[in-house]
């Protein structure tokens, strides 16, 4: 509940392009995945205050708010998978590029929505299931016999849910464009890594054998099964998650919506206009004294341009920090790294959009963060 609502306000403060595009296209579908969302957290709250007051003689009756809020909860997955998928596989919905003339139903029902709904959903069922292995082992400590029967129960579960899971993954795989396929390592590996692709296939599939591992020794020995094997079942779960949403969302790249809108939000169709009369013409954020680049200027200006392209995916010093990506760099160095960005070497960054007067703002920029790092350093040591 919390984290959904994060999401969202980040989304919002990170790439409002986007969002505003989104909304554009699905407003009332995100309507009706808001009220399902209030639906969701009204009987989540219900279900937990009157967990203790219902007592066990009424724990079925309390049981059916969990159902209503596992089912809310399923619906607003169903909506916003709808739009994650768009993002990456948004398939025939433009009848033309400009002006556009959206096909909402081909839209909602592009070619990933499916398969990424019923893949999440088994593996969701998986996952559930095995975490209650994993409580079932820690509070079951003086029932050994409820241990076995529940164990066993929640074993067949993820069983069952594996190769189900498996099946809605590859029709998944299959709707992926090419060009994104090929980031995947990328994506998994980090560029600093992506030397060492059988790092990551050796870690999904030890990741995938432990959960096998675990789960028939559940199964077969419920009673005497060790409590870690339970805990690294939980942490490959975990794991896979984690490794499935750095790629699913690293893969559009460089785009945020796919071959409409780049990561820092500007759409293709528009990218000749703005390298020709400039993206400052249309920063309605930049004050207008900086929107005509002089020598006086040009730097203040330059760092309003990395708020307007970099910052979507970079950090100053920090988290994927720009530093690091031009240390080293004088400033004419910089400039042409800056107009080869969307290039073989780099295929998931984005292309530098502006005019040539822009492109040097920037660069000058940049070059004055690598001096006041190479400064700091220096200070240090």
């Amino acid at each position: 509940a919390l984290t959904g609502i994060g999401i969202w306000i980040h989304a919002n403060i990170i790439d409002p392009p986007a969002i505003g595009s989104l909304l554009r296209v699905f407003f009332w579908k995100w309507f009706t995945e808001w009220i399902v969302f209030n639906v969701e957290l009204i009987f989540l709250l219900a279900w937990f205050l009157t967990w203790k007051t219902y007592g066990w003689e009424k724990r079925t009756q309390n049981l059916k708010f969990g159902i209503v809020y596992a089912v809310a909860s399923w619906l607003t997955m169903v909506i916003i998978t709808a739009i994650l998928g768009f993002m990456l596989t948004p398939g025939n919905w433009l009848k033309s590029d400009f002006p556009a003339q959206p096909d909402y139903v081909a839209s909602l029902f592009n070619p990933s929505w499916i398969p990424s709904l019923m893949f999440r959903t088994f593996f969701a069922i998986g996952f559930a299931a095995a975490i209650s292995m994993y409580w079932t082992w820690w509070f079951t400590r003086n029932d050994l016999a409820l241990r076995e029967k529940a164990e066993r129960w929640f074993g067949r579960i993820v069983l069952a849910t594996i190769p189900i899971t498996i099946i809605f993954g590859l029709w998944y795989y299959a709707q992926i464009p090419q060009e994104a396929k090929s980031l995947m390592f990328v994506a998994g590996l980090t560029t600093k890594y992506i030397g060492h692709k059988e790092m990551l296939i050796i870690a999904l599939l030890g990741a995938f054998a432990l959960i096998l591992v675990a789960v028939f020794a559940f199964y077969l020995k419920p009673k005497a099964a060790p409590f870690a094997l339970a805990s690294l079942m939980m942490v490959s779960y975990v794991f896979l998650v984690a490794e499935f949403e750095r790629i699913r969302e690293f893969v559009r790249k460089p785009y945020i919506i796919y071959g409409y809108m780049y990561a820092h939000g500007i759409r293709n169709v528009d990218v000749a206009h703005l390298n020709n009369v400039g993206v400052l013409k249309y920063a309605s954020f930049v004050p207008q004294q900086y929107r005509t680049i002089t020598e006086e200027n040009k730097v203040k200006v330059g760092e309003y341009l990395f708020k307007l392209e970099c910052r979507v995916c970079h950090s100053v010093n920090g988290v994927n920090a720009i530093t690091k990506k031009v240390n080293g760099l004088d400033e004419n160095a910089i400039y042409h790294r800056i107009g080869a960005l969307n290039s073989p070497a780099t295929p998931f960054m984005p292309p530098f959009v502006g005019t040539d007067e822009e492109r040097k703002a920037l660069a000058a920029y940049l070059s004055t963060l690598v001096e006041q790092k190479q400064t700091q350093t220096a200070v240090n040591k």
